[in-house]
This record gives C-alpha cells, sequence and structure tokens, in this order.
C-alpha cells in the first residue's frame, strides 16, 4: 500500500469532500463506497493524528493537513484490499528481514482477523498468531534444494557477517538466488500476505554509503520484481508490503512501555531482542501463558526446537553478559537480533491492520484498546 500517495491524487473528488468536509452528515453507516465517513479526523488535534499513525504504521510527520490525507488515503486502501478477502481462509504472513548473508524469516499464521463484509461489520479476532516457522538463512548459500520443512532445518549455524565475508556481487547471481529463494518459500509455505523490511543507505558515520548496504538494497529490489512478475503470469499472488524498521521500534517504544525517547542502535536491538524473549518465554507452561496477554502462540516441534535456542541463548546473554551458553536444549541460532527483527516485523503489522480496520469502522475510540491491552 502507498500509504504516502497524497489523498487528492488518488480519491475521487466526491469522496474527498465527504472524508474532509466537517459539515458532512452521513446518511448511512455503511456507505456503498466500503467504508464509514471519516469526518472525525478533521476534528482531532496534530497530536492525535501522529499517535493514531504510529499505532497504524503510517508516517507520523507533516502537518495536521498532510497526516489527515495520509491517513484517509489508508483507510481508502484498507477497504479496498479487504474487499478482496475471504473471511473464512486463514492468514499466512511471511516476514523478512533482509540480508545476504544475514536474512531471516517468520511465517505466522491466524484465522482472518476480520470479515469483509462490510453491512454486518468487522469480528475482530482475539486469537494470536501461530509462529510456524522462523529460520535465518545465508542467502548465499542458498539452492534450489534447500528445504524449509526439514529437521536439518532447525539447525542454523552461526553464520558470518556481511562485512568479514565479502561477497561476489554480480546481479545475474543475485538474480538466480532471488529465484530460488522465492519460488522456496512461495512453495513451501503458501503465504498470503508478504512483509519485507525496507532497507536504506547508510553511511555506518562515514562519507559514504557502505556498498554491502547497496547489495541489499539490489536484492530488495529483486525480490519485489519477482513477486509482481510470478503474479503477473499466474493471475494470483501474495500482498507484499514493505515495513520501515523505525516504525516498528516507535510503535513498540509505546506499546511495550519502553518510552519513545532517543536510543542508540544497540539499545534498539536489545530492547527488540527482549521483547521477543518475553513474548516467548514460559511458551510451554500453562500457568505462565494464563496470567499474561499472548502477542504470539508457539507451533509444532521444529519451530519449538527454534524458539528454545533462540530463549535458551537469550537467558544467557541477559545473565552473563556474553554469548551465553543456557541449558535445556534446542536449535543453534546464532545472532537473536535477525530472528527478533522478522518477528516483531510481522506480529506489528498485523497489528496495524487490525487497527486500521477498527478506526475505518470505531473511529478515534479505537484507540483506547492500545491502553488497555499493553503488555
Amino acid at each position: 500500500m502507498h500509504l504516502s500517495r497524497p489523498l487528492r491524487k488518488s480519491i475521487p473528488g466526491a469522496i474527498y469532500k465527504t472524508l474532509i468536509s466537517p459539515r458532512y452528515k452521513s446518511t448511512s453507516s455503511t456507505p456503498a463506497s466500503g467504508f464509514t465517513s471519516q469526518t472525525w479526523l478533521s476534528t482531532r488535534t496534530a497530536a492525535d493524528l501522529q499517535q493514531l499513525a504510529r499505532a497504524t504504521g503510517i508516517q507520523s510527520s507533516g502537518t495536521k493537513g498532510v497526516l489527515t490525507q495520509r491517513i484517509s488515503s489508508s483507510f481508502l486502501n484498507q477497504s479496498q484490499h479487504h474487499q478482496n478477502i475471504n473471511p473464512q481462509e486463514p492468514w499466512r504472513i511471511l516476514s523478512i528481514d533482509m540480508g545476504i548473508q544475514n536474512l531471516a524469516f517468520a511465517h505466522l499464521v491466524v484465522p482472518c482477523p476480520f470479515s469483509k463484509d462490510i453491512h454486518t461489520g468487522s469480528t475482530y479476532t482475539t486469537t494470536p498468531p501461530t509462529l510456524t516457522a522462523w529460520r535465518r538463512v545465508a542467502v548465499s548459500e542458498f539452492t534450489k534444494e534447500s528445504d524449509f520443512s526439514s529437521k536439518n532445518g532447525s539447525e542454523i549455524q552461526q553464520i558470518p557477517s556481511e562485512s568479514t565475508t565479502p561477497l561476489e556481487f554480480t546481479p545475474s547471481l543475485y538474480a538466480e538466488t532471488a529465484y530460488k529463494l522465492i519460488t522456496t518459500l512461495l512453495s513451501t509455505y503458501s503465504p498470503t500476505h508478504i512483509i519485507i523490511e525496507r532497507q536504506r543507505f547508510r553511511s555506518g558515520g562515514g562519507s559514504a554509503v557502505q556498498e554491502w548496504t547497496i547489495r541489499v538494497g539490489v536484492f530488495e529490489g529483486m525480490l519485489y520484481a519477482i513477486l509482481r512478475a510470478l503474479k503477473a503470469e499466474r493471475g494470483y499472488g501474495p500482498f507484499v508490503e514493505g515495513v520501515e524498521p523505525k516504525r516498528v521500534v516507535g510503535y513498540l517504544g509505546e506499546r511495550e512501555r519502553e518510552g519513545r525517547e532517543a536510543k542508540t542502535a544497540r539499545e534498539v536491538k536489545k530492547m527488540k531482542i527482549d521483547v521477543v524473549g518475553r513474548w516467548l518465554d514460559g511458551y510451554a507452561d500453562a500457568d505462565a501463558v494464563e496470567n499474561r496477554v499472548q502477542r504470539v502462540l508457539v507451533g509444532e516441534e521444529l519451530v519449538r526446537d527454534m524458539v528454545d535456542g533462540y530463549l535458551r541463548r537469550w537467558k544467557g546473554v541477559r545473565t552473563k553478559g556474553g554469548a551465553g551458553s543456557g541449558s535445556g536444549s534446542g536449535a543453534k541460532v546464532g545472532k537473536l537480533d535477525d530472528l527478533a527483527d522478522c518477528l516483531l516485523q510481522g506480529v506489528t503489522w498485523l497489528e496495524w491492520q487490525v487497527m486500521l480496520e477498527r478506526l475505518v469502522r470505531e473511529g478515534m475510540k479505537a484507540l483506547d484498546a492500545l491502553e488497555t491491552d499493553r503488555v
């Protein structure tokens, strides 16, 4: 979804006037356009609109007028997208944290969070998503024969960083690898939604952009191109959207009561790793689970091995301040931040969609759910 597209260019004139005019009086609670009148947006303060934007993953900068247009456009996109949703089909969300050596993904399955029937209203699920796969992949070593569903797939060895293992930058090689990766992911998980971490060029404090960030950006573009081409050829395909990491961090900072004060990159990384650790800790303990709000469920044995490995290393890091050996079973997970990023991204994006839908139906009062449902 193009959330930042100017509203006036993307919405017919009559509908646009309906959205922004406080004088408009709706004669029906379910307009033919498929979404309720958003006149309440024009009555809110800029601070309210910024809070609303952060709660739904929308860019929160700009004037009140810009925010109103951006949010209204997102409401319209939300309604149009959900017209094609089968409410009986579960969502299979594949969340990808980009990288060449450190690509990671999480696969989440959840009942359709709401009905597409605008006449009966939305039904919001209280069922958290179930994590069914959680992997790190060295893309440079990926082959078509890679089996994400095998038992061996959970035993992921330590992967060198891009800075210590330079790879030959050949567009044809990247294209071949990207095609193999995407087609294997599609055939293995049949995702209904694919969420991809948006890349940005970084200099690392230097005077030039680091080359590896350009490589990852090129690879990111190839994934989008392949997904678009496959959808055009087949006539169907998953919904694909990019997510900016900073918006995930901003959302989590408020929801997890971490605050929105400036944090260093190291502090942000630790926060994300700890949030996932708290989500997953005690997942097999019925008493512990009963006494807290669950944000994610854990699937069958294969992914549980991965979760156990994450928790073992997380607890070791927290108690010893080092790599952490911990105790108990679990896969060898190596770095925690990539795994944390892809899971946080997938769960956060899903919560954004539910909140967007609720705002379309209920207005600003839907944000009260954030105050009563915080961890």
